[in-house]
């Protein structure tokens, strides 16, 4: 019962980080340009040096639609509105950035930059799918190896696992010391060697994928499944928007390819993986497991990759309706990060408390303020907030007040 989601959040970001109002070389553009045009030019260019990007695309766009043939002027409105929406992303608003990108590309339509920013706009805005359009463009016009190493990961997370193979084969192909590209290829091709006789099942919300001889115990697991995603989806008032994917496997084969510790019953990376046979309960104990598991998808997707360990396990535990040893105390100096640390420790029995605790930290918030307060808190940590942002917010407190109450209730 583990997540490990490597994709969604910072892994996106592609050294997408805050920049000058107009970077050093969007300045060197705006010299070379200035003596191009009129009055309007000059308007809308001191408009752009002071990061005024609403009036400076507008100017720029009416100059444009005077000039339809200049290609000067296309690229003015293409990179202010590149301004505009990266200015936009980094306040934490995809959609509107996405938007944004979308007009200078009518601009632009092939420019690989605006193609990379409306495709990390579109996975900020949980809408991965919408994603690999632009990214597949980027890479036709431009080859960059960070833009292949995204869409490898998406495309492996959608079970595409040639496309995924394509993308690191060019990537590999330019840079072959590329280490995450590396070790997500020894994964992918870890997983294709165990799977390669497996059979596919599609229901109407998840994708199953097992050996064809395990017929007879899949069929408790996709019914468990159909139960979880009522149950999860009517606790949270939320369900994924795709299909999730599962995989059942047999014997070692779990260990083989997940590589987890030995006491890991499932796993949550993205896909939903499971053993079956031995290592698989049944009855109540199987609804149990495929509810964390399941739990775990939801809250990824709610929160758009953005939760900490430590409330992806402490959640996905409540959902599956584990509760708080009454005689639980945690250690001096209880603090989140610290919790973090401790449910990631390679010491199963440390790991063990981490977990008992983060089911006793979720429950506390979900006393103070029920479910509904806790998916507020998952939504604006997909909305950008920090897990100390989100928690003041809800529950009007800091989180140092917060972490001051559990230690005192905890016994530290």
């Amino acid at each position: 019962m583990i997540a490990s989601v490597p994709l969604v959040a910072g892994v996106l970001l592609l050294g997408w980080r805050p920049q000058p109002t107009v970077p050093v070389d969007e300045r060197a553009y705006v010299a070379t340009t200035v003596a191009v045009g009129g009055g309007e030019r000059a308007a809308a260019l001191q408009l752009y040096a002071a990061g005024q990007f609403p009036g400076a695309c507008e100017r720029f766009s009416r100059a444009a639609a005077d000039n339809p043939k200049s290609p000067v002027w296309r690229q003015d409105v293409a990179r202010c509105f590149e301004a505009w929406g990266r200015d936009v992303l980094r306040q934490n608003r995809p959609e509107e950035a996405l938007l944004l990108f979308r007009q200078g590309l009518k601009a632009l339509p092939d420019d690989p930059a605006l193609l990379k920013a409306a495709g990390i706009a579109a996975i900020h805005g949980g809408r991965p799918t919408e994603a690999l359009e632009p990214l597949e463009r980027a890479t036709a016009t431009e080859d960059d190896v960070e833009v292949r190493l995204l869409l490898a990961r998406l495309y492996d997370q959608r079970d595409q696992t040639d496309l995924a193979l394509a993308h690191l084969t060019a990537l590999l192909a330019r840079e072959p010391g590329h280490a995450a590209a590396r070790r997500l290829l020894e994964k992918i091709e870890r997983e294709r060697r165990v799977e390669a006789a497996f059979q596919r099942e599609t229901t109407e919300h998840f994708v199953v994928k097992h050996r064809a001889a395990g017929g007879e115990a899949v069929r408790p697991v996709v019914q468990a499944l159909e139960r979880a995603w009522e149950r999860v989806g009517d606790q949270l008032d939320y369900h994924p928007t795709e299909r999730v994917t599962i995989v059942l496997y047999e014997g070692v084969q779990f260990h083989d390819v997940t590589r987890v510790h030995g006491w890991v019953t499932g796993l949550y990376d993205g896909k939903i993986r499971l053993p079956l046979g031995t290592g698989l309960p049944s009855g109540a104990a199987l609804d149990q497991l495929v509810v964390h598991e399941y739990a775990h998808a939801a809250i990824h997707e709610l929160s758009r990759g953005r939760t900490p360990r430590w409330l992806q396990e402490g959640l996905a535990q409540y959902l599956e309706g584990v509760r708080v040893d009454p005689l639980l105390r945690g250690p001096g100096g209880l603090t989140l990060g610290g919790l973090e640390a401790l449910i990631g420790d390679p010491d199963p029995a440390r790991a063990r408390v981490g977990y008992d605790i983060a089911l006793w930290v979720t429950e506390d918030l979900v006393i103070r303020g029920g479910l509904a307060s806790v998916r507020t808190v998952l939504m604006r940590l997909g909305n950008g907030d920090s897990i100390a942002a989100a928690m003041t917010q809800v529950y009007g407190m800091r989180l140092a007040e917060l972490e001051s109450q559990w230690r005192n209730l905890l016994g530290g």
